[in-house]
């Protein structure tokens, strides 16, 4: 058997929106206006909470800003528009479901389990997949080997191929055995033509 591992944000979803215009937009649509240290603030933080494995990042991020009084609603409204901003690949189901027919379907995705399984969820498209892994649930981020091991612990194959928009995703993929393709949008129609080159 053979698996299929798709990167969830720019790959199986992508946006054309930079992270900090969509961290300003929510941000306003709370309190009416985003200021430049509540931007600076929230990067610094979450950065450090992300990297750190603490629990409920974005709502620990948002709490470290002065003046913010309902980290809860900020994270919230982040999520909304984070989603809001995304679209999948054009034809991205009727390619899903052509290879999930053929080969075993992956997720290996850096970020919260929930937070990032609502996105797929938003677009139809977690019944695709036959394992769903996030790297907060291993405590460890791609390219750390863990995440891959723990992806094929639930995706049992003979061999693995990863779609990734990050040179991070491709080299974690490519240092456990698995091939690997630089994913540069288009969507997912030739798959899985180039994925394995053996």
């Amino acid at each position: 058997m053979t698996a299929i591992v798709f990167d969830l944000d720019g790959t199986i979803l992508t946006t054309d929106r930079e992270y900090r215009d969509i961290l300003a937009n929510a941000i306003a649509d709370v309190r009416g206006d985003a200021p430049a240290e509540w931007l600076e603030t929230y990067d610094e933080a979450f950065s450090e909470h992300f990297s750190d494995f603490d629990s409920a990042p974005v709502q620990q991020a948002f709490g470290r800003i002065d003046g913010c009084c309902d980290p809860e609603s900020y994270a919230n409204a982040l999520h909304e528009a984070e989603i809001a901003s995304l679209s999948p690949p054009r034809n991205a189901h009727t390619d899903l479901e052509r290879l999930a027919d053929e080969f075993e379907l992956g997720v290996l995705t850096n970020g919260v389990r929930e937070w990032q399984l609502a996105k797929l969820r938003a677009y139809d498209l977690e019944g695709y997949f036959d394992a769903i892994v996030a790297s907060y649930e291993v405590g460890a981020h791609k390219p750390d080997a863990a995440p891959y091991r723990v992806l094929e612990e639930r995706l049992p194959a003979d061999r693995y191929g990863l779609i990734g928009d990050s040179e991070s995703d491709v080299d974690g993929a490519k240092h456990v055995g698995w091939s690997a393709d630089r994913y540069e949008g288009g969507g997912f129609g030739a798959l899985p033509e180039g994925l394995f080159r053996d």
